[in-house]
């Protein structure tokens, strides 16, 4: 089964093996061209091929498989949360990690901290848009969206961890 080619995944998952080449100190799509069923000399052309979505061809649209898909994310280590976040922002969703199974309420401070640091950033920010000309423009949009996507994040881990805790305290 086709991963639908969309332009934001597909853009993501290549920000993702990049990454992770940069990390270890290797070339991304090299690593990846195997694991991903792309063998032989130009295996990573070919995933490179499958991954760009500008020269798109709708006749031979080379889309990523659900297995290439997991086969990637398997091999990702920390950096699969790149395409983990991209697909559930696309659904209007939220990707984390789970809380640790055993809740400290010093984590749930450091997190309710993390969460307040980051409201304070956005603000700081919109504030500082504002004041610049009056208005927000695209680059200054897409920033406070970021910061706003990660807030949401921290405040779920949040609710997870202080849902885990009174669960604690039932037991």
């Amino acid at each position: 089964m086709p991963l639908p080619k969309t332009p934001y995944i597909y853009e993501a998952i290549d920000k993702a093996i990049n990454a992770f080449g940069d990390h270890h100190n290797l070339n991304g799509r090299k690593h990846f061209s195997h694991p991903l069923g792309f063998d032989g000399a130009n295996g990573d052309i070919q995933m490179g091929s499958m991954l760009n979505c500008s020269t798109y061809n709708p006749a031979n649209p080379k889309a990523m498989s659900v297995d290439q898909f997991n086969a990637a994310l398997n091999n990702l280590g920390k950096f699969k949360k790149i395409p983990l976040d991209a697909l559930a922002r696309l659904h209007g969703g939220v990707f984390n990690f789970s809380a640790p199974a055993k809740v400290e309420n010093e984590s749930i401070k450091d997190e309710l901290l993390t969460i307040a640091s980051f409201a304070g950033s956005l603000s700081a920010k919109f504030l500082e848009y504002k004041n610049n000309d009056g208005r927000i423009d695209e680059n200054e949009a897409d920033e406070l969206e970021r910061i706003a996507y990660e807030t949401r994040q921290h405040l779920s881990a949040f609710e997870e961890m202080v849902q885990k805790h009174k669960k604690e305290l039932e037991d």
